[in-house]
Parts: structure tokens; sequence; C-alpha cells
């Protein structure tokens, strides 16, 4: 008989272990009442409240998309179902993955037993009310989770091989130390991760694609599933890669119109637009790649493609309140500008430092540096011992700024500064007497 007693007195704390074990902690506790409790059941209103009250809660949606509100619904009952009005619940959060949870608000129920709370939830949580009066008695509870939004742009969409595109986007909300991968498009559909990257503050991410071979190309970026959060991808974007003409003169077409309007932001002196590489294309063209430190080719080669995507912006020396020109004679060109901002790079030759001799006499041709301006000009050809000054404006004693059919990569006059006749006849009216040129060495 007493062993009998033993065992079932075993028997009874062990099932009153699992018990325990199930209930949640809150729950647990209310269910160990105090020992003055247990003595005077009547001296504790509260516990006894407690046990006739019943929360149940509601979200409008189980999943919600990043910046859009959940509705969190929740109901107080108390004796038979009856709803209690008046009663202050706290809605309470946990983030996924974390045990720390937080109070998000605190409503207050109607003549109905119903409060609810508009929230607009950054991470996948887990809701629940509890009573502000006895955080003992809580709701059940219900989780939400929080797709993110993840965009993505390529630009330009069209390159030729060698040269870069940009893949931007933004993920929001902006998850600190986020991790995402750029994934390409293979000819089956399936998709390969080529990079990770990371987001700013801000939630902005950036890659460059440098485009290696010709065809078009598929990418997107994806965010990877957490506790914290769903996962996401951008939409794909398509970037088309051509193969790399290279274009010189004589060429016509589309592609010559996108360079022509490429030197133009660059300031090029680069005549009509009108998608026909000529003589003025090529001297603007060439013109570029001496300001820019690449072989004076004349010809629209992978590198200057890549510069021109890119370019050095110049910089001037003297700017002026008013119209300017400066010389460079190391680069071999000439910027114009207006109020210190550069209006246009023209191509030049100067003076190539070499003896020649004129009606007996040993000269150097050579082109003085200093500050000058313009002093005086002809609106026409002047006829020189030297030769043919087409339109030249005169900036210091017999050195002009003029146009010649010659006008090679180095230098090559006898002093002044040549630039070719169409470029001169743009020139022309802007070099006012008076206007400031400067000629230096870089």
């Amino acid at each position: 008989m007493h062993r009998a007693r033993t065992s079932l007195l075993l028997a009874s704390t062990l099932a009153a272990a699992v018990v325990a074990a199930l209930v949640p902690p809150a729950v647990a506790q209310e269910a160990s009442p105090s020992p003055s409790a247990t003595a005077s059941p009547a001296a504790s209103p509260t516990a006894s409240a407690t046990a006739t009250v019943g929360l149940r809660l509601t979200a409008s949606v189980p999943t919600v998309l990043a910046g859009e509100n959940v509705v969190l619904s929740g109901r107080a009952t108390g004796p038979a179902g009856m709803p209690l009005a008046g009663e202050q619940l706290d809605v309470v959060s946990r983030t996924g993955g974390t045990t720390v949870s937080t109070v998000i608000g605190r409503v207050t129920t109607d003549a109905d037993g119903v409060a609810a709370l508009t929230w607009k939830p950054r991470t996948s949580s887990e809701y629940l009310l509890r009573r502000a009066v006895d955080p003992a008695t809580s709701s059940d509870r219900r989780v939400v989770q929080v797709q993110p939004r993840l965009s993505g742009t390529i630009a330009p969409a069209s390159v030729v091989v060698g040269s870069a595109a940009t893949l931007r986007g933004a993920l929001a909300p902006a998850y600190l130390g986020s991790r995402l991968q750029v994934q390409r498009r293979l000819a089956d559909g399936s998709w390969r991760g080529v990079a990770m990257i990371g987001t700013d503050g801000a939630g902005v991410y950036s890659y460059r694609l440098v485009a290696t071979s010709a065809g078009r190309q598929v990418y997107r970026v994806v965010l990877g599933v957490r506790q914290a959060y769903l996962g996401a991808a951008s939409a794909p974007v398509a970037l088309t890669v051509l193969a790399d003409p290279t274009l010189r003169q004589g060429a016509s077409g589309a592609a010559v119109r996108t360079l022509e309007n490429l030197l133009l932001r660059q300031k090029g002196d680069v005549g009509r637009v009108d998608g026909v590489f000529d003589a003025d294309l090529r001297h603007a063209l060439t013109a570029f790649q001496k300001s820019q430190g690449l072989s004076r080719t004349g010809v629209y080669d992978v590198a200057t493609r890549r510069r021109l995507s890119a370019p050095t912006a110049v910089r001037l020396r003297y700017p002026a309140a008013g119209r300017a020109v400066e010389i460079d004679l190391t680069k071999q060109v000439l910027y114009l500008s207006q109020g210190g901002v550069l209006q246009r790079v023209v191509d030049i030759s100067s003076g190539n430092d070499q003896n020649y001799v004129s009606e007996g006499v040993t000269y150097k041709a050579f082109t003085p540096v200093g500050r000058f301006s313009i002093q005086r000009k002809i609106d026409g050809i002047r006829v020189s011992r030297l030769g043919e000054l087409y339109r030249p404006a005169y900036f210091v004693q017999g050195w002009a700024i003029h146009g010649s059919p010659s006008v090679p990569t180095y230098p090559a006059s006898h002093g002044c500064i040549r630039v070719t006749n169409s470029s001169q006849d743009r020139l022309f009216p802007l070099l006012t007497v008076s206007t400031p040129v400067s000629v230096y060495r870089s």
C-alpha cells in the first residue's frame, strides 16, 4: 500500500511538470497564486476578474508590402462572453528572429469591446494584445510577414562591347547590413549570381557592369529570405550590348549621330549634327582625345569610347567674367569660355619650334606664351610672306588665331594658332576685339 501511494504521488508530480512546461510563462505565473491568495480567494478581486477576461487578436492581412498598413484588431470579453468597453490594451510586437518584445501602441475598446491599431510594419513580426492593468492576460498571437520592395534600373540601356552600364536601385525598408545578389539570366531561363553587393544607409545600391560580349543581357537583384523579412527580387532589366564598331571619317548612321551628341555634351566643335563622320567631327574627336591625354587618332576606338562615357572634366586655368580664350600648347587645344564656363573645345596646331628661313633670314617657329587679347581682325584672307591666313584674329603683334586647310595633330605652324577653316567660321564672330587670350603649356 505504501509503495502504491508513492507511485501515485510520483505520477502526479510528473504530470504537473509537463503541463507547466507547455503553458506560456505569463499564464503559468497566473496559475500559481501566492500563499496569501490561496488562503483567502476573496481577497484577490483582480485575479478573479482576470479569469473571466478574454482577448482575441486578428490581423487584416497575413503578408504586407513594405510601406503599406496592416490593421491589428482586438476584442475584449468578460463573463459569458459579454463585450468589455473601456479596456486599455497594449499592442505588443516581437520581430522575427529576436526575443525582445516592444509595445507599439495602446488602444481602448469601444462599446462592442473592439479596438484597432493601424500599423506600418518594417519587419516580419509576431503580435499580441495585453491588458494594460494586468499584463499577464494576453491574446492569441498573430504573425504578419513583411514583403520588402526592391527596385532596379540599368543605364544606359544600350552600350557597345567594352563599355559600362550601371545597375542601381533601392531596397525599402533600408535594412542595415543587407546583402543583395546581382543575378544574370542564362539561356535556359535560370539565374546565376554574378556579385554580392551592399546598400547604403538609405537602402540604395549601385553596381557597374562592363559589357564583354555582344547580345541582350538580362539582370536582376535579389534579397534573400530572413526571419525578419521575406525575400524580394527586382524586376528584370535588359542591357543591349552592341558589337564594337570603330568609327572613322566616312562613316554615317545612328552610331555617328550618337557620337556627335556625346561630343557636343563635352563642348566639342562638331559642326552640323547630321550622322555623317566628316572632317569637322574628326577634328572635334581629336580635340577631345588631346584634352583627355589619349592617342590623337581622330578615330572613335575603344579607349576613346570608354573615356567619353566617363571623361575628365576640363579645368580652365584663367576663368574670366566674360568671354575668354585659353590655348594649351601642350595639349594643342583651344578652350573658349563664357563667365568661367567652358563653351567649346577646338583642335589646333601651334608653332613647331623649328627654324625656318624667310627672305634669307632665319627665324624660329614659336608661339609666344603669356596673357594677351584680341587686337585686330580681318574678315577675309590675308596673304602674308608665310602663306594665307583665313579670317585671322591677331592677339599679339603678327600672331593670330586663323583658319587653315592643314591642322595636323601636332605643332606645325610658323607660330600662329591654326584651326580648320570651318572652325574659324564658327569662332570668328566670338573673337571680338579685347577678348582675353591666355597661352600656356600644361
